[in-house]
């Protein structure tokens, strides 16, 4: 792979090989999403993975919005 850019190396790169957050996928209000853990039974919404396509529009369950499940 070749990058053609005036930033330096370092800035490209950084964090790059960096661990991946915990992600688990929760089931809320019939809806299927990845969740980062806050909490006990808190996280952040990460992305929704099996829900209807009005889902997407409801900023309820919008990424980076915090839920609670049971």
């Amino acid at each position: 792979m070749t990058l053609y850019t005036v930033m330096p190396m370092e800035l490209v790169w950084e964090g790059m090989w960096k661990e991946a957050e915990e992600l688990v996928e929760v089931r809320v209000d019939g809806l299927l999403m990845q969740v980062q853990p806050l909490e006990s039974r808190r996280g952040i919404i990460v992305r929704l993975l099996d829900c209807p396509l009005d889902a997407y529009l409801n900023p309820r369950y919008g990424p980076g919005q915090i839920i609670e499940w049971s």
